[in-house]
């Protein structure tokens, strides 16, 4: 009789056993975990390349609108801690109202003071939350668009997540602190979407997971307001899974999600451009297409390429500029015709290119916005995304070996600009020099280089040689005035103790600043530009009225600018002085005081206005203009009577302009 043996038994049988029988045994036991582990360390070895070449940075100052947003905002920094709802009902920053991206802000002030280091930490460990939702859309993604390859769909969801955390357009964002408005709305923009496809079931959406879709969605778009287009591709998402339930169990009641997820959308938008501090005048003349075509062309351009990175792109000024309007026209034609193929046959392909326009389509300046440059390597944070899916799902076609090697070669490439960009970010000059480099002669980083290093370091020889090499003339001939008047302003006339010279230099400027390149209309970093030197002049008015404040002409030349470029309250400052100095010109003195009644009723002083306007039309030569001012603060104050007589003598007696 035979007797099984005891486990007992088997494992003193196994231990007897000579180790090299042992050791094939193990390696072949422990293969399967060992593929099931190979996507998980190719992801976390290029996390470790990227977080290799951010540390490079890690201790950089901050850098260009970080000043804006934080060291100099003292709003931001001044707020207590128990008022933080404060940030979600009245703009907190210059610029933009986001109030998530200025809580974050507030608490690193708060447990780090001004310290630029744990600032670009957040940032990084923002940066890391979007990866394991990179990987987790994807596979499910793949899973759903392509049923039949559900097993190759951690490598896929691997290999995108690799390309995501290696593309060098992420550089920007992450180590820039000014880029975590980017960071930050993209990790509550892949939550909101990992949600979304989360909340599929077989009949319909899981309420839960919707709902939290939404609140992930409305905490992306306060982090950053393009985070708005994620919107249509949520609703989009769940149209597609709506359409894939039988017919007999389709239920219309269903379409309430992704209508109010653009609905959420739609109110947010209004929200937030009511609340916004920057008002930009929308303009839509010829150039419109080309300029939004062209910035979409370069977008899908700098997402594929493995070309140097920037801070500025010249757009307009670029040589092939027909070619990116029609690389972007291309684009928009493929992703419509793609949204056309969705409707008949579900295709991963197709979503991600739809996905990529509509993630890309804030960015276009179809609603213009004033920005140094017209594309930034930051408007690809999420973009890049869908852009990686849609090349590793046609790779995917292709026989292992060549696949391997294509991706391997894209690999390598990114992460040699993925290592190298991070030392760009060292300084202001070694971030400017570098697009100075790129694109000599280009007026943004000649500009940049002008104000930001060498006007601030009193480098007015070396500024006006760079001014010099700008190829654009107006740009050219402004910013030339534009060191002049600062040299004047800040060393002439402080040595001699004499304004003459300065005042001259800055009312040529002016002259300068009234004849705006016809470019402006459409070219926003031109604008920009523009602005710049407007404000920039104002600052020289204010700097030379400290340093003489009793001088009557600077004093009216400083308000009479104020008011060009509505800063009311400091024209009524500086014009208040002059109307109130004995010394001003007998001629001038009714012209002096109608512009300081035009001061008061710009700052919403309406009644303080009439006693200098009354005072405007006493004077010899009384200045009668003031009469069409006056019908103005009758009306608001509600004296019609008054109104009606003050505007007849407007016009009869005021000059016509």
């Amino acid at each position: 009789m035979r007797f099984a043996p005891s486990p007992t038994a088997i494992d003193s049988h196994q231990m007897k056993m000579p180790r090299s029988e042992t050791e094939p045994m193990n390696f072949l036991f422990s293969l399967p975990h060992m593929r099931q582990l190979a996507p998980y360390a190719a992801v976390m070895l290029s996390v470790a390349l990227a977080l290799a070449a951010y540390l490079q940075v890690l201790h950089a100052p901050f850098l260009s609108d970080d000043e804006l947003y934080i060291t100099t905002n003292t709003r931001l920094v001044e707020l207590p801690l128990s008022e933080l709802w404060r940030l979600f009902i009245e703009p907190y920053n210059p610029f933009e109202f986001l109030p998530l991206r200025d809580l974050s802000y507030r608490f690193d002030i708060a447990l780090f003071g001004l310290n630029s280091t744990w600032f670009r930490v957040h940032n990084i460990l923002l940066y890391l939350l979007c990866l394991p939702l990179v990987y987790a859309i994807t596979a499910s993604l793949w899973r759903y668009f392509r049923p039949a390859e559900v097993a190759s769909a951690s490598w896929v969801a691997a290999i995108v997540t690799v390309l995501f955390v290696l593309h060098p357009a992420h550089v920007e964002a992450v180590v820039w602190i000014s880029g975590r408005k980017d960071v930050l709305s993209g990790v509550f923009s892949l939550l909101a979407l990992w949600l979304a496809v989360k909340a599929k079931r077989e009949h319909g959406l899981v309420p839960r997971y919707a709902t939290a879709s939404l609140f992930a969605l409305l905490a992306a778009m306060l982090s950053k307001a393009t985070a708005v287009a994620v919107a249509p591709i949520i609703a989009m998402l769940w149209i597609i899974f709506w359409r894939d339930i039988p017919e007999q169990h389709r239920r219309r009641s269903e379409l309430i999600w992704p209508l109010a997820c653009l609905l959420l959308a739609a109110c947010f938008t209004w929200f937030f451009t009511a609340n916004s501090t920057v008002k930009e005048q929308v303009y839509w003349g010829v150039e419109t297409a080309p300029r939004a075509l062209s910035v979409l062309g370069w977008l899908a351009r700098l997402s594929i390429s493995p070309e140097g990175r920037h801070f500025f792109y010249p757009v307009f000024e670029d040589n092939r500029l027909t070619a990116m309007v029609a690389l972007g026209g291309l684009v928009l034609l493929a992703a419509v015709a793609g949204m056309a193929m969705m409707l008949r046959k579900r295709s991963i392909e197709w979503f991600a290119l739809v996905t990529f326009l509509l993630l890309c389509l804030p960015y276009t300046q179809l609603m213009p916005f004033l920005t140094n440059s017209l594309v930034s390597d930051r408007f690809l944070f999420l973009p890049v995304w869908p852009i990686m899916l849609l090349v590793v799902a046609l790779v995917w076609r292709l026989q292992p070996v060549p696949r391997a090697i294509l991706l391997l070669i894209i690999m390598l490439a990114w992460s040699f600009q993925t290592v190298d960009r991070p030392l760009d970010w060292r300084s202001r000059e070694a971030l400017v020099d570098s697009d100075s480099r790129a694109y000599p002669g280009h007026y943004l980083p000649a500009f940049q280089k002008i104000i930001g290093v060498q006007l601030q370091r009193g480098l007015n020889r070396d500024a006006a040689e760079t001014a010099r090499s700008i190829v654009a003339p107006e740009i050219r001939n402004v910013t030339i005035a534009l060191i002049s008047s600062d040299y004047a302003v800040r060393a002439d006339a402080v040595d001699t103790g004499n304004p003459h010279n300065a005042v001259v230099r800055l009312q040529n400027l002016e002259s300068l600043l009234a004849q705006p390149p016809v470019q402006i209309k459409w070219n926003t970093p031109m604008r920009h530009v523009w602005e710049y030197c407007r404000d920039a002049l104002a600052t020289q008015w204010n700097f030379l009225s400290r340093q003489f404040p009793n001088d009557v002409s600077v004093r009216y030349n400083a308000g009479l600018w104020m008011l060009k470029v509505k800063k009311y309250k400091e024209a009524i400052v500086h014009l208040r002085a002059a109307t109130e100095s004995q010394l001003i010109p007998e001629s001038a003195r009714g012209t002096a005081f109608k512009n300081f009644g035009l001061a008061l009723m710009g700052a919403g002083n309406a009644a303080e206005a009439e006693a200098p306007l009354r005072a405007a039309l006493q004077q010899s030569p009384p200045d009668f203009r003031a009469y069409c001012l006056l019908s103005d603060v009758y009306k608001r104050t509600g004296r019609i009577e008054y109104a009606a007589r003050s505007e007849a003598d407007c016009h009869r007696l005021a000059p016509r302009e």
